[in-house]
């Protein structure tokens, strides 16, 4: 046992890990569409079914790290408890659950993987223990974010604007990050910005906007351009979201990441696309009241 190295073998699986949620969060992403879109006959998708067997391939693959590390260090009951575990999913390794507090998918079989993890490396120093969990916390925010339409729809909630939107995603992360603020400010020169949101111990931004058309949509694009130039060289806030609220399919995730990437936005900023109900009420001028003197 001397000779195990417990932190290699904890950084292995956390980049195994990594990259099973970078599958998962795909794989969730298609359920948030085929949630939104229940009422349509959804055609076979090459690309979720992709997603799902690349996230079996790589649970399969930890599973036998944890196998071979258990027969190494002769622990038998641990390895005949991941079994019993994980017995339950058998064929079911690319199955997310629907955890509703917070309107997020997670993988009941990553639970199990990260309990071992935490079981076999707990009395050892990890120097990229707090990168990890870093790393897993903005998995949990990113799903948090896509989520945005559900949570919504759940609290019987058709927004009107942004406002409205982003109220109710606060309400959430506040429970899940406890150091998430509202409307931090930015100083520039001339102006100063203030994203909706902030997560302080991830130094991520979150900025929403709401969009009832086509038009909205390209308009709320290019607000976002202008945030990123005042919110660019912040200290505090290095990590930036921009959550499009949209009433209709008027642009796809794919096309906002590619008007993202023509015009050279920079990789830390992030859009997310969103689909849910909703309509943008018009303001409706008043009319004016003329009084007339009584005639005598």
């Amino acid at each position: 046992m001397n000779d195990f190295d417990f932190a290699q073998f904890y950084n292995t699986i956390q980049k195994d890990l990594a990259e099973a949620s970078r599958f998962k969060n795909e794989i969730e992403r298609e359920y948030w569409g085929q949630m939104y879109f229940s009422g349509e006959d959804l055609e076979y998708d090459e690309q979720l079914e992709f997603n799902k067997e690349m996230l079996i391939e790589t649970f399969e693959a930890i599973k036998l790290k944890f196998d071979l590390a258990y027969e190494y260090l002769s622990l038998t009951r641990m390895s005949e408890k991941l079994e019993t575990e994980l017995k339950k999913y058998k064929g079911k390794f690319a199955d997310l659950e629907y955890f509703s507090y917070v309107d997020i998918f997670y993988s009941p079989v990553e639970v199990i993987f990260l309990r071992h993890l935490n079981a076999l490396t707990s009395h050892v120093k990890l120097e990229n223990e707090n990168e990890y969990e870093t790393i897993n916390s903005f998995f949990l925010l990113e799903r948090i974010l896509r989520g945005t339409s559900k949570m919504l729809s759940d609290r019987k909630i058709e927004p009107a604007n942004e406002t409205e939107v982003k109220n109710e995603v606060y309400k959430t992360l506040i429970h899940v990050f406890p150091d998430t603020v509202r409307e931090i400010p930015i100083a520039k020169v001339s102006k100063t910005y203030k994203p909706d949101i902030g997560i302080k111990r991830l130094k991520s931004a979150i900025e929403y906007k709401f969009a009832s058309s086509a038009e909205e949509t390209k308009t709320a694009i290019g607000g976002i351009f202008e945030d990123i130039n005042g919110y660019e060289g912040s200290k505090d806030w290095t990590t930036f979201y921009s959550v499009i609220y949209m009433t209709d399919s008027f642009m796809t995730q794919d096309q906002v990441e590619a008007e993202f990437k023509l015009s050279n936005v920079p990789h830390h900023w992030k859009p997310i696309v969103v689909y849910g109900h909703g309509k943008r009420v018009k303001a409706t001028k008043k009319r004016k009241t003329v009084l007339h003197s009584p005639k005598s």
